[in-house]
């Protein structure tokens, strides 16, 4: 792990988490589909067949690796890790967005779950939801 104080670290602008992320090959803009706090489920573990992740910096400038962890937060178990390639930021009044489809995911339990972003292995942004288990409707 890198000293923080050996880094630019960044301003993170956003930190959204949503079921997929579409950029226009054209234009870099990305879409985010269906942004949400809270996903239902009827059994566990509980199979989400794809998230999209969206983060968004400014004051960076050099090259970075960034991970990122999803947190089960009742117990602090890690969920997953994801390393993405590393990141080169050329300037420090540039405004860099990403985008990440993450495939698969399997969450163990109903309850609070986070994903946190990590820059050379210091947090610099964190996105919590719930997973909630469906509540069976009644027979009428």
């Amino acid at each position: 792990m890198v000293p923080m104080t050996d880094i630019v670290k960044p301003s993170v602008q956003a930190f959204l988490v949503c079921d997929q992320v579409i950029e226009d090959s054209v234009t870099k803009k990305k879409s985010l589909i269906g942004l949400f706090t809270h996903l239902q489920a009827a059994a566990f573990p509980f199979q989400h067949q794809q998230m999209g992740l969206y983060f968004c910096l400014t004051d960076a400038e050099g090259t970075y690796r960034f991970d990122i962890d999803l947190m089960y937060l009742n117990t602090e178990q890690l969920v997953c890790r994801a390393t993405l390639p590393n990141i080169v930021i050329g300037d420090r009044l540039q405004i860099s967005d990403f985008g990440i489809n993450i495939p698969s995911l399997i969450f163990p339990a109903p309850g609070r779950y986070e994903f946190r972003l990590r820059m050379e292995g210091h947090l610099i942004a964190q996105k919590d939801f719930n997973v909630m288990q469906l509540q069976p409707h009644p027979a009428s």
